[in-house]
Formats: C-alpha cells, structure tokens, sequence
C-alpha cells in the first residue's frame, strides 16, 4: 500500500481510522482562536460583570459590598489562573478549551492522538498540508508527526498509516537499483522523507525549569508559602520556599544529565560516496535518503578516516561486497554478524520476485548506528565504488532506522513515574474532609463578631484548607526515593526512573529471560547422540599421540582450553591433564558408561558429523589489536591479530572437535582439521533464520589423508555409503545442515525410530540440541550450478548423522535468588527464545516450574512439519484448536488444546504450564491471550513483541510486574514492566582487556597507589597512570612540592584518598563492568544492574519494599501532622493559640531533619515472606491514622483547658492579636512538640522490612536530642533558653501531668499501631496464577485442590 496524498475536495465524513499498532485512535479538531476560547471568554464576562458592580457599589458608597466584589474579582483571577493552568496539566482539557471537534478532515487543523494502553500518554498535535510530486501531477499530503513519526492521510481508506519507505520492495527491483536519476527525484524525495536525522534537542535549563514551576504541585506549594507570609511567618515561608526551589533545580539537573546520556546515541554522521545522477560524490550522511546507493566500507588505512569506526548512517541493503558488522548498539551483544549482498537472492526468479522481509533477510542488511568492523568490495559490481567500499541502497533514514526505532521505544514507549501520583491525591481528599470540617467552624464563629477583619477571616480558612497539603510533600516522598537510589547506586544498581522504586516493593509477577540471564551465555559441548557412525575409544597410547599430533599440527597460538575441558552432564567441567593424558588412560569416563548413547569424545564423533560441526557456521574473523578491540578493515596494522568471533553455540562446536577456521581465503571461507589434511571450503551458505530455525550450507570438501582409498568418509561416511561407483579422493561437494530437531525431521530422507524420544530425552533435562544432517552433491556440478539452487531442493532428502548436545549451565547465583524470591511471595515466570523442554528444566532447577508441566504446542512439531519448509508454519489463527495440544516433557500425558475458560483453568490447577511462542501466536489470533498467559509459568520460543505482550497482559490483569532481561531482544518487555531491570555484562572486548592488562595495569595502578602514600621522596612523583599521566593525588603532591611546602601526613592522605577516588572511578568506567552504553538494553530499562546474574533483582525487591514503607509511614505521619495542624488552625487559634515564628521554623526543621532520617531506613538482609501494604487505602492504614489522632487531640485538647484554667484571665489573647508569649501557648507547643516526636517514633516500621529504629542511629539519636530539649524546656533547666523561644514558667502539677500523660498516650499509641498492623496484614499473592481465580475454582469443584497443592 502506497502513501497515497489526499486530493482536494472534501474528504469522507466520520473519525478516519489509524493503521499503526501503538495508536488507538486519532480526533479531528479545529483551533478556536481569540476570545472565543473557552479559558478565555467565560472569564472576560465575568469580569466585565463584576467591575460593573464594583463601580456600581462605589458610586454608591457601598463600601461593604464594594470589598466583598474586589475579593470577587481577585477570586475570578485566580481561578482564570488555574484554568490556564490546567492547559498546561491536561492535554484533553486543552484540546476541550482550544479546540472544537470537527468531523470533516479538510475542516481539521489539529489531530489528537490517543495511544494503546501503557504505551505513552495522549497528544495533540498539528495536522500538515503541503503540496507533494506524485509523478507529474502536484497534490496536496496530509499529515501529523506523533513521537518522531509522520502519518499520511490514505483517502482511499480514509485512514492514517505510517509513511511508507521502500523497504518491503522485490529483490528484483533492489538489484537495478541506480539512486536518483534526476534532481528532481532527490527534492521528491527530500520533501517526502526529510534529512537523515535521528535528532534529540537538548533543552535549555530555564526551559526545563519552566515546565517544573507550573506542575501543579509546585504552584500549590507557592500559593501556601504566600499565605504563611500573609500570616507573617516570613523566614519559615521563605526557608521552605528556598527549599522547594532548590529541589525542583535538582530534579530539573538531574532530567539534563539523563537527556545528555541519551543524546550520546546520536553518532556523528561521517561523509559518505552517494550515487546520484550517474556519479559518485561525497556527501554527509544527514543528507541520505531513502533509495540512494552509496558505497560503505571501513576506512583504510591511507584515508584520512583510518582507525575510526565507519558508523551505518542508515538502514541500508547490501547490493555488492560483504561486511562483519557489530550489531551491540541494537541486541546489547557483542558478538559480531557476517552480512551478504543480495547475489544469492537473483539467481532464480523464485527467489527474485520476493519481498524483502527485514526479520527474514536481515543478514543483507547493514542498520544503522551499527558498526562495520570489516569489509570485502566487489570489483565486479553493477555500479563501481570509488573507494572499494560495499554497494549499498538505503531503505530506511532518520526516526524510522533500527536506532531510531529504539530511541523512540526508550523515549515514548511508557509514561513516566513521578512523586505526584494519585495515590497523593486520593489521600489528600481524604484530609480535605477534616480540614473543610475546621475551616467552616471557623468561619461560622469569625462571621458571629462583626470587629473581626473579614481578610484575616478568610486568610485563616484558605491557610486551614491548604494546610493538608503540606508544601514539603514531594519533597518529603522524594527522600526515601533518592536514599534508596543511592543505595541501589553502592550495589552498583542505577535507576533513571527513581520513582518506580516503590513499585519494586509492591511486585507480585517476577518475569525472567533464561539464556544469559539465569543461565550462561557461554556454551559447552557435552557430546553426540544417536551418530550413526561413532569412532571406537582410542588405546592409550593413540590417544595420547592423536591429541599431540592435533596439537602439533594445530594453528599456532590457537586455543584448546575447551578441548581440555571434559564435561560431566549437568555439572561444572572437570580439569584434565594436558594432551588428554587421563582420558586416554580410562578409554570411556565415567558418564559414557552411564550414558552409552553419548559420545563425550570429540575424537570418536563420526566424521560427517564432525565436518556439520567444524563447517556449518556462520563464524567470521576479525582483525584485533593488542588490546582486543576490532580493528578491523582491509588495511590492518602488522600488529593486528585475527580472532574467530560469532554465534557461543557455533565457537563451543568448531572448537571442541579441534578444527581451525581460517577465515576468507580468496571470497570463500576455509575451515581445516586438526592435522589440516581435510580442507573444507564455503560454496554458499543458506542462513540461520529464527522463522525457519535451521541453517544449511554447501561445502567442497578435499581429503589429503595419506593411504585414503575411495572416497573421503568426510563426504559418505566411514563405510562409504552410498558413494557413487568409481568414486576417488578428488573433491567432492556435500551439504551441510543443522537446526532445531522438530523442524529437521521433516527434510530427512530417513528418520531413526527412537530420533523423537532421543533428543526429548536431553532436552528434558536442561540440554540444548541441534539436529546435525548431511548429504553428498554430484562432484560434476560446477559452482555456478550449485549456488543457483533453491533452498527447497538443497535441504531435502538429507542424512542424520547425530544430534549435538549442548550444556548452557545455570548461573550459581540463579537459584538463590529465585529461592529467595518464590519464598518471599512472588510468582515467578520464565519468558525465553529458547526450546520449550529446554526452558521447562531450567524453569524446574530455580522453582519456577513446581509440579509437573504440559507443554502447549503444535502437534506437526513431532512430525517435523510445523516450520519445515522454507514458507514456515501457518498464519497464526488460521487453524483449529486441534492442531495444538498439552503435552508433558516425556509424552506420558497428551490432553486436547481448548479455548474454554474451565478447561484451560482445569489444566492450570493440576499441571504447571508452558506455551510455545506458535501457541502463543495463535492464543493471540483467537482472542484468548489474556486468560491462557496468567495461568502459565513458562513461555518459549517466543519473539520479542511476544515478551512484550506477555508483560502487558499480566499488567493488564492488575499484577505488578518485574521484567529481568539482558539483551534489547529484551527491551519491549523491560520497557512494558513496572520494574524493568536490565543485567549489563561485560563485553567481549572488555573481557579481553582485563585478561590482557589485569596483571600489567591492576599492578602498576597498585604501585602508583602505594608509592602515593608511602613517602614524600621522588619516589612518590614517579609512579604514573597506565596511561603515563599522574594520577589526583600525585598531581597534588607535585603541585605541593613545586611550591615548596612541607609534605605532611595529612596531604599523603588526601593524596591517597583522591588516588582511590580515581582508580574507583576507572573500575567503574573502564573495568570488566562497564558503564552503560548506547544501545544496551539498559537504555530502555528503568533499572540497570551491572552484574552477570539475577541477584541484583532481590536487592531492588528489597530497597523497594524499604521505599514502599518508608514512603506509607511518611504518608502516615503528614496526615497526623496535617490533622493536628488543621485543629491547631482552628479551633485553637480561635482561642488566641499561636506559635512564634522561631518555635514553627525550629519545628519545620526539626520535623524536616526526621523525614531525612527516616529516608535513610536500610533494608534486611533477607526477603520476608510477609509483605509491605502496596498502597495506604486499607483498613491498618486508616485505623492506625484515625486512632492515633484521636489520642493526640484528646492530649492537646486536655492540656490546653488545663493551661487555660490555671492562666489569669488577662493574659489571654484574642484571635487578632500579635503573638505574646503565655502559659497556654507555652504549654500546646510543648504538647505539639511531644506529638511530633511521638508520631516519628510510633510509626517507624523496622522489621521485617527495615532495620529497627535503634539501628537507625541518625533516627534514633534525633528522637533523644528532641526528647532531651522538651525535658530541658519543660524543666526549665535553661531560663534563657526558654525566654527565646518566647516562653513562660509552667506549674509543677502541669509539668508532672504533661510528663505521665505523654508516657502513657506514647505506650498507647504504640501499641494501637502494632495491634492494627497484626490484625490486618498486606494481602499475600498466590504462588500460581490460577489461583487468583478462587470462585471459578470453586465453581469447578478444584478449590481444595489447589490449596493443599499450595501447602505442599
């Protein structure tokens, strides 16, 4: 479909539809300019009506009534502020007061665009009109950009869809791809598709601030410090002020910095050769466009450009040459990628006429921010390069490249979460009804005297109404926030968003990746099942002498560390002597007599076996300095080494059976044998894809084995099977293939009675296994002939020669974590690429599987159909319910799939569940995702979006989720969670360079260090850096001793202490761990964890449910304060009870100084199984508030008509008068004082979430100090001390009641608390989805069962 531009003329009538999966609907809207705005013209009247009264009333001397429409009119203003305000606050009501809804599309100015559920927030945006080429006709295109995107109206389906880019064209028609002919195809193109541009404007600080100081928090806190100097509390009003601007600053700095780090993505387009008008020139890589051919290569090393890395400007598709390109800025793996040019794809018309497919085809595609490490240019090319380069065409530019589109999903994908939430708001309500209660008495007593000041009246009923929101409440609710960052932060945890740390400590779902999250990344060997055609064990002696002539005739400086390692199924590899001298004296170990069916020795592996093995890959080589790096490209230094780099699975495999591969050797990759008599060499390769889930390629195989006869057995097997009559030693062509075994089955000329129950055997058991296949060419074919046949014909009728068995071990730290996690009342969940039975065995060794499992999936996979052939499996939803079933791991139990919801529920209760990412895909097209994904555990071979749609379901289902992944195939998942924690490991060039420079570097920085420190003497200046600079503290001492200055022992120490300071500094940025980078996927992830294992998940659990009851016990007490403040406002203020300003400001700060200390709360060591209350709307909450404050007010509702009975009647003050000092405000300060403390300690919550209120000595220590001064002051220890505060001697029998009565409200209350907090705990998840269901479970009759399977 086309971007077809509307015509002028009026458009279909009705809401157009939207063709995009992010987007739930667009509304036409027309502007409403002027007055006649809705936050505009309603106002105008009013004012204009009430001026017209307010002359009225003057003319008349009605100065009462003149007063009363002067607050009118300032009322009026401040509520046309709040309405333009609310413009700011509300995208919907701004569209409601500037817009009108229109629904003719050539009347619409404006379009506002309504996203899906948790994918960003709704915006209005401006709708184009310009004037567009289509061929020689000038037509009129409309369009919106929403989130980087430009949609084009379709009149013909009166819908807007994405704008087109010609990247789904045939095959064909890339390859007489010439670029634009003509400049007036380039300004076509221009205009339609823009510059190349992935832009993230950094705004200006004063902007950024701007839009902080109208938050509508900010200005109800500017509006309450304006009232409290109207009241002539001047230096609270201003010390809070100041304190509410300097954190807004620091939020504002801090949105900078994280905008700066994501700026970094953007990497400087280098100039590039483009093709266009029939000639090469060289322009900027922001000028592309899609279309265009360029040449792309590595610099060499006589440009000027050698050394740098050649950065993919944009999307493009290899036409001529071949790349080795590094793809981490996109996966987060390291690992780099081979990618083709289209060649293969012309040389049938089949293959010709298809369209591009940017999953299918990506190994033609270079995308851009991606790196080229290495490149190879065709001379024979349609279109010559200047430079050598590869041939190119470009598909994709700007916002709509593989770097673009992860931007957008790091930018826009969720909505952000702040401390305004409304949670506060509903809590704020709630006070509301208490403080409107107060300031109405107040009000009806103020009116009853006609001398009091109506202004001061009204002042102190505003100040009584805003006194529940208390200025310092995002300030307050940000502290527990920030300490818990920077606790993460020790751990070496990061969070760009630190308000969804308090949703770490509410998280019921914790979702996880397996392959390189519980599980290692790196891959072993474990041996060979079912070889049709396995070697004898070697006598000692030859087996000695094999492995020393292997490793005599082995590549010098090549590695045989994995060769030596001998690997006992599931457990940790066993260290051999070298050469393999203890297997050679044992013949088979231990594990080949326990399991005679695998084959542990590479050396017995049969040979058409070891040739899929040590050939059938996709490995490239790469040029890499001494320091690891790839430095690839066509002009290398002499000091560059070449290094084997690519798929774990395929390097485990090539080096386990000892063969070397030698890289390209004239366009065509070589692999040898041990002793380098076999010689393999690349014909054409048919790759890896994850639809197909096989790879294949075709080999010419020469066999110089001294004393061969016949054929090689690396082409027809030891026994020569099948070898044609007259057959020699001469070359011969043979095709390899590997791949998922279900999907293998189906292409095999002959399949083996036990080849289902074999490799199900091992993949129960935890083991990855590839089916391993080959079949024999007719020597006579030229190499032409053989690269033009179809995939179909060279995949068919192949050989089984053995399955591979791969052991990806579990992380140690993977089970106690998830120990620790399913104990502590999570649910767990596996979501993985990798096999079903596979995941399910995992899934069982870190608790997430319980009880037995059925796997759901399709029943053609043991038929080797589903996926077989090269079209792939059916389109999801086309097939019935019968063509998927519950099966378990060893096919015992095989139920019917149904979309019921009792029958799914039924299985749920009694079984475990798995679902295979074809299930999933078909659960989705039938529309019954949402119930199957809550009751599973385990989810495999599942794509990317799936993981995303599993993670929104569960959200969806109400489920606080947590997402734990280290890939970006991992993104949309982490990004979807509440909680997304993305494990950054090391790369492999990281890696490297630790094993190369941990010796040389770690130790010249330790004697840099301890020469810093250990004398004054020139030894001290002459340890350097690596990097041959002094470090900080060497600097110092230098600077120190160029001035002649003593050094003394207090600068050796300082110059220690920087000396570590800088060397944490390069551990942190430099080390095994290094710090996020563009591209990882920690960049769309909340939070990133740099470590290779999921422990940092029960650390951010732990920190969350530290903030989640930090935060709730803050809410707690702000209500008590706010409670006490409102009757303090009122009822005693009435009563002429006032504070000076010197007591509220000591107050303010001491009440602010326990806020900070109780922020600083740490966590226990161990997760408990009782959890935090997710939210304050429970009944502990509001019991324990409402008790409390009924204790309070009883104990300053008591003191005060004590104070006031024992005080001279003339002492007493009025409601307008100045503040005096006297016994009844004396002794409420006193008692609000004690209030204070009391609710600080009373509502403290250690265990078993934080440590107790005794280990939290800053805490601790406060309460004392404010205990030790109320004691002084009511003693009056300390006369002077008292009169400053503005207070007066208290009597004896007042002091004694005011110290018992204290005591005795403290015990009280503290009990009260504890007693709530027992009767009414936070609810417990169930450990199994389906048990959330409780009413259908009893309506099934299975409720009991589900509960005692929950005991046990």
């Amino acid at each position: 479909m086309s971007n077809m531009p509307v015509a002028a003329g009026k458009g279909p009538p009705g809401r157009p539809a939207v063709l995009a999966k992010g987007l739930e609907k667009v509304i036409l809207r027309k502007r409403i300019t002027g007055v006649r705005r809705l936050d505009f013209a309603p106002f105008l009247v009013l004012y204009v009506l009430i001026l017209f009264k307010i002359g009225y009333h003057a003319s008349r001397f009605e100065w009462e009534l003149f007063t009363y429409h002067c607050y009118g009119l300032g009322i009026a203003a401040l509520l046309h502020m709040l309405t333009h305000l609310f413009t700011h606050w509300s995208i919907r009501f701004r569209a409601f007061a500037s817009t009108s809804n229109v629904s003719d599309i050539d009347d619409a100015e404006v379009v506002l665009v309504v996203p899906v559920r948790f994918n960003g927030c709704t915006e209005l945006v401006p709708l184009d009109r310009r004037s567009v080429k289509e061929g020689l006709m000038e037509v009129e295109e409309l369009s919106f950009e929403f989130r980087r995107q430009r949609f084009v109206y379709n009149p013909t389906l009166h819908a807007f869809a994405k704008l087109r880019f010609p990247d789904k064209e045939t095959f064909e028609t890339y390859g007489k791809a010439s670029g634009h002919g003509t400049e007036a195809k380039q300004l076509a193109a221009f205009d339609r598709y823009g510059t190349n541009r992935v832009d993230m404007p950094l705004p200006a600080f004063s902007a950024l601030m701007k839009e902080h100081l109208v938050a509508p928090f900010f200005v109800f806190q500017v509006f309450c410090v304006m009232l409290w100097m109207l009241d002539e509390y001047v230096y609270y009003s201003l010390f809070t002020l100041f304190m509410l601007i300097t954190f807004e600053g620091t939020v504002v700095g801090q949105r900078l910095r994280n905008l700066k780090e994501l700026r970094s993505l953007q990497t400087p387009k280098q100039n590039i050769y483009v093709y266009r008008c029939g000639k090469w020139e060289q322009m900027p890589g922001d000028a592309l466009l899609p279309g265009d051919v360029i040449s792309i290569g590595r610099p060499t090393s006589d440009t000027a450009a050698a050394g740098r890395d050649k950065v993919v400007p944009a999307d493009c598709l290899l036409l001529a040459g071949s790349c080795i390109a590094e793809e981490a800025v996109l996966t987060g793996e390291s690992t780099p990628q081979w990618k083709s040019n289209i060649g293969d794809q012309l040389l049938s018309d089949a293959a010709a006429r298809q369209r591009l497919s940017s999953k299918e085809h990506k190994h033609h595609i270079l995308f851009g921010g991606t790196k080229i490490l290495q490149h190879t240019g065709d001379k024979n090319a349609r279109i010559r390069t200047p430079d050598g380069g590869c041939l190119a065409v470009v598909l994709r530019t700007g916002f709509e490249t593989a770097q673009g589109r992860l931007m957008r999903t790091i930018l826009f994908s969720t909505d952000r979460v702040t401390a305004n939430n409304a949670e506060a708001g509903l809590f704020i309500a709630f006070l509301l009804l208490f403080a409107l209660s107060a300031a109405y008495y107040v009000l009806v007593n103020g009116l009853q005297d006609p001398n009091r000041s109506r202004f001061k009246l009204i002042l102190n009923c505003i100040m009584i109404v805003t006194s529940v929101v208390p200025p310092e409440l995002p300030m307050e609710l940000s502290l527990a926030v920030n300490a818990s960052l920077l606790a993460l932060a020790q751990k070496r945890v990061f969070c760009t968003e630190p308000f969804r740390i308090p949703f770490a400590g509410k998280v019921e779902v914790c979702c996880f990746d397996k392959t390189g999250t519980l599980t290692s990344d790196h891959l072993l060997l474990e041996g060979l099942v079912a070889d049709p055609e396995p070697r004898p064990p070697l006598p000692p002696a030859s087996c000695t002498r094999v492995a020393d002539d292997a490793t005599a005739g082995s590549k010098k400086g090549g590695k045989r560390k994995e060769r030596e390692r001998r690997v006992t199924f599931r457990d940790e590899p066993e260290e051999l002597g070298p050469d393999g001298d203890v297997a050679a004296s044992k013949g088979l170990d231990e594990d080949e007599l326990a399991d005679p069916a695998l084959v542990k020795d590479p050396r017995r592996f049969g040979p058409r076996a070891t040739l899929v093995l040590a050939a059938c890959h996709s490995l490239v080589q790469v040029e890499v300095g001494e320091s690891g790096s790839a430095s690839g490209g066509t002009g290398g230094g002499g000091s560059a080494a070449m290094e084997v780099v690519g798929d774990p699975l395929e390097k485990a495999a090539l080096e386990s059976v000892g063969w070397t591969f030698a890289g390209s050797s004239g366009g065509a990759d070589i692999t040898l044998s041990p002793d380098r008599r076999v010689r393999a060499t690349l014909l054409h390769r048919f790759h890896f894809s994850s639809h197909l889930k096989r790879m294949s390629a075709m080999l010419r195989v020469e066999d110089d084995t001294p004393g061969l006869s016949g054929p090689s057995p690396y082409t027809y097997g030891d026994a020569g099977a099948a070898a044609p009559a007259g057959s020699n030693t001469a070359p011969q062509h043979v095709v390899v293939a590997k791949g998922a075994p279900e999907v293998l089955k189906g292409l095999l000329a002959f399949v083996p009675a036990n080849y289902d129950s074999e490799y199900k055997r091992y993949a129960a058991e935890g083991a990855r296994v590839i089916a391993l296949a080959h079949k024999a060419l007719p020597s006579e074919l030229d190499t032409a002939t053989l690269r033009s046949m179809p995939r179909e014909v060279v995949e068919s009728e192949l050989n089984f020669v053995g399955f591979a068995v791969f052991q990806c071990p579990l992380k140690p730290e993977s089970e106690p974590a998830l120990s620790a996690l399913a104990a502590s009342s999570h649910q767990l969940v596996m979501i993985t690429g990798d096999a079903p039975l596979t995941a399910c065995y995992a899934a069982a060794r870190v608790h997430i599987v319980t009880r037995p499992v059925l796997v759901l999936g399709h029943v053609e996979e043991d038929k080797g159909h589903a996926g077989g052939g090269t079209q792939g499996a059916k389109e999801a939803g086309t097939e019935d319910d019968t063509a998927f079933c519950w099966t378990s791991p060893d096919e015992s139990v095989r139920l019917p799939f149904s979309r019921n919801w009792d029958d799914m529920l039924q299985v749920a209760s009694e079984y475990d569940l798995a679902v295979s990412g074809d299930a999933l895909a078909h659960a989705t097209a039938v529309g019954v995702a949402s119930q199957l994904i809550p009751l599973c555990q385990v989810f495999a071979r599942v794509s990317p979006d799936q993981k995303e749609l599993v993670v929104n379901t569960l959200r969806a289902q109400g489920s606080i989720t947590l997402m734990c992944g280290d890939g970006t195939n991992d993104v949309g998942g982490l990004k979807a969670a509440h909680v997304g924690v993305a494990l950054l490991s090391a790369s492999e060039s990281a890696k490297k360079g630790a094993k190369k420079g941990t010796g040389k570097k770690g130790d010249k920085d330790d004697k840099a260090l301890a020469t810093t420190g250990t004398g004054s003497g020139d030894k001290a200046t002459s340890a350097t850096s690596p990097g041959g600079k002094r470090t900080a503290g060497q600097e110092l001492l230098a600077r120190a001793r160029a001035a002649n200055q003593p050094i003394t022992p207090r600068m050796e120490s300082m110059a220690r202490m920087l000396d570590k300071m800088e060397s944490s500094a390069k551990t942190g940025m430099d080390g095994d761990m290094p710090m996020l980078k563009p591209g990882d996927a920690s960049m769309a992830s909340p939070f990133t964890a740099k470590a290779t294992s999921v422990l940092p998940c029960t650390d951010i659990i732990k920190q969350g449910r530290c903030t989640l009851v930090t935060t709730v016990q803050m809410f707690k007490i702000l209500g008590l304060t706010c409670l006490s403040t409102a009757y303090s406002l009122s009822v005693l203020y009435l009563q002429g009870v006032k504070l000076s300003d010197t007591q509220a400001t000591v107050t303010g700060m001491l009440s602010a100084a326990q806020f900070l200390f109780i922020s600083q709360a740490k966590p226990l060591e161990t997760l408990s199984h009782v959890r935090p209350h997710p939210n304050i709307f429970n009944l502990y909450f509001f019991g324990s508030l409402l008790g409390q404050f009924g204790v309070h007010l009883a104990l300053l509702m008591y003191f005060y008509r004590l104070a006031l009975g024992s005080m001279p009647e003339g002492e007493r003050l009025s409601s307008e008068s100045e503040f005096k000092p006297n016994l009844v405000n004396t002794v409420c300060y006193l008692v609000q004082a004690v209030v204070q403390m009391m609710t600080f300690a009373v509502n403290y919550a250690g265990h078993p979430f934080n440590t107790s209120i005794v280990e939290n000595r800053n805490l601790y220590n406060s309460l004392r100090v404010s205990a030790g001064f109320i004691f002084v002051v009511a003693a009056e220890l300390l006369p002077e001390l008292n009169s400053s505060f503005g207070m007066v001697p208290i009597p004896q029998h007042i002091k004694v009641r005011l110290v018992g009565l204290s005591f005795g409200a403290f015990l009280l209350t503290w009990h009260l608390e504890r007693i709530l907090r027992a009767l009414f705990p936070a609810p417990v998840p169930p450990p199994k989805g389906y048990q959330c269901y409780v009413a259908d479970l009893r309506r099934l009759g299975v409720a009991e069962g589900a509960e005692d399977k929950k005991k046990k």
